[in-house]
């Protein structure tokens, strides 16, 4: 078991952590927050009628796809509808910012030999876990905080705004336990990542089975979306429920404490599969070699937007049905999907919000190539016959053409949903996909920012993130808020015609696809010529 010494120097490390992330983190906080209180915002300016937003309650209340998705909306209230709204959506962005906070400063660290160092100071051996846990902890209450004080300056209840604040923040403390328990358990950050979102998704499954009408409520106790539902902010506020998070986040915490007390620094106390000693006949090339880095991430995300794709085009039409009785509702639609009708308004406005996401998926793939420098397996590569130009391209294609993938796949199953819930194969499919393939010069160009940022000032690269993370505020500003034009621009999504509402190729869109291949191009240049780390 840990002793008090294996703990020295933890506030030390915990004041390096912050000063490393001083600008992620305010990031990260700002973007919760916008969220949280641009839709209790929105709800505000669309439901302030009370017979209105008994008839949206209603309406949502008794819609079995939105209750198992969603969860059943518990209060009419403003707040009511805000924690409902929310509460599947801020939970997963909560758990995965909570992920990639434990992740880069732990496993991250030894893997690229930086905790060697650290550990050879007076630091003892729980320092660096104690400190990352104790930093993600301390930046979800500050983030209770903050929703509260915005809630309640929007005349939401205090208490509740504090209960419904409190459960965004010990779901993010959760998986900030689970996330130091897994990386213990394994070798490698990628296997952590896809280890915890695996969990997200599973969690998210079993909620859906144990939806709240069906005949197996009792399964979504389950599951930590079951659990911060049935906390009921602003609708019973059953506090009591969050003790179940604190057990397990104390239970876990002291687990993943244990745990590293008995394995070696570098290594997983489940290890890695050996691997053969010589290299497949298939791994004789640099573009063999990239595939065999990218497709489990590939393969990862496929499978998880066809499934969304099809869930989201099978519920379109009863979606659409629901908002076509609530003027006002049906109103927000047209404004963010454009004015060609309910339906293809549903899907702009889906590919609208999911843009981004493509993007994550693209500085991911992406950043592949810092990961293998900073781990030096660049270094052996690059020794043999394999020229930069040649290694960052065969890396690029994956990073171009991934996110493309995904697209597509993405687009065929949700016309594929909705053709086989409306028996309407006339066009739709196609439509879909269309409107989807505008979206890749967007998405590109945050393979361009992280590629020249990479290939120019490499220590730099996980600035793609910040650059991401601006494009998402700016969209979110815009659409629950007037905001300047020339503030919009700045996002690249804003200049994805929307074929589906009746825009046409512009060419601001064209600019934006030659701009995201002159930053490709202009990253492996300055790949090719600036020393390797």
């Amino acid at each position: 078991m840990p002793k008090m010494d294996d703990f020295t120097g933890t506030w030390a490390m915990i004041w390096l952590m912050l000063r490393r992330d001083k600008i992620i983190l305010p990031l990260f906080i700002i973007l919760i927050l916008i969220f949280v209180l641009g839709v209790a915002a929105s709800f505000i300016n669309l439901y302030s009628d009370d017979a209105l937003r008994m008839t949206f309650y209603l309406q949502m209340k008794n819609n079995p796809t939105v209750v198992a998705l969603l969860g059943s909306v518990l209060d009419p209230s403003i707040g009511g509808l805000t924690a409902w709204r929310l509460g599947f959506p801020i939970s997963l962005i909560n758990g995965l910012i909570s992920l990639f906070l434990i992740v880069r400063h732990t496993r991250s660290e030894e893997r690229k030999g930086r905790l060697e160092l650290i550990d050879s100071a007076p630091v003892g051996r729980q320092a660096t876990l104690s400190a990352a846990l104790l930093t993600t902890f301390g930046i979800n209450l500050i983030m209770v905080i903050l929703i509260v004080a915005g809630l309640t300056a929007q005349g939401l209840p205090a208490y509740s705004s504090l209960v419904f604040a409190l459960t965004i923040a010990a779901f993010g403390c959760l998986f900030a336990a689970i996330t130091g328990v897994a990386v213990q358990l394994t070798e490698s950050s990628g296997d952590t990542r896809y280890l915890i979102v695996g969990l997200l998704v599973l969690f998210f499954i079993i909620r859906i089975i144990g939806w709240d009408d069906g005949n197996y409520t009792w399964v979504s106790w389950l599951s930590p979306y079951g659990w911060a539902h049935e906390v009921a902010p602003f609708a019973g506020d059953h506090i009591g429920v969050l003790g179940i998070f604190l057990a397990f986040i104390a239970i876990l915490t002291g687990l993943a404490l244990w745990l590293s007390s008995l394995r070696d620094l570098g290594a997983g106390i489940i290890s890695q599969r050996p691997g053969s000693p010589r290299a497949a006949k298939n791994l004789r090339s640099a573009l063999a070699l990239s595939w065999r880095l990218h497709r489990g991430m590939l393969f990862f995300w496929i499978i998880i937007f066809v499934a969304m794709g099809f869930m989201l085009g099978s519920m379109a039409q009863l979606v659409t049905d629901v908002v076509a009785t609530n003027p006002q509702f049906a109103a927000l639609i047209l404004q963010l999907g454009g004015q060609a009708g309910l339906i293809d308004s549903y899907f702009t406005m889906m590919l609208a919000f999911l843009g981004e996401i493509f993007a994550f998926y693209a500085i991911l793939a992406t950043l592949k190539l810092h990961s293998q420098e900073s781990k030096k397996y660049s270094e052996m590569v690059l020794t043999s016959s394999v020229s930069r130009r040649d290694w960052a391209v065969s890396n690029l294609i994956f990073a171009v053409l991934g996110p493309a993938v995904v697209v597509i796949m993405y687009a065929l199953s949700c016309g594929l949903g909705y053709a086989l819930i409306t028996n309407d194969f006339s066009d739709v499919i196609l439509r879909i996909l269309g409107a989807s393939l505008m979206y890749l010069p967007a998405i590109w160009l945050f393979t361009g920012i992280t590629m020249v940022l990479f290939g120019l000032i490499p220590r730099l690269a996980s600035l793609a993130w910040a650059a991401l993370a601006m494009v998402v505020v700016i969209d979110l500003l815009g659409e629950f808020f007037d905001i300047n034009e020339w503030i919009l621009n700045i996002s690249p999504f804003t200049h994805v015609p929307r074929l589906m509402a009746g825009d046409s190729v512009t060419g601001s869109f064209i600019l934006l696809f030659a701009l995201s291949m002159v930053l490709i191009v202009l990253g492996i240049w300055g790949y090719r010529r600036r020393d390797i780390a």
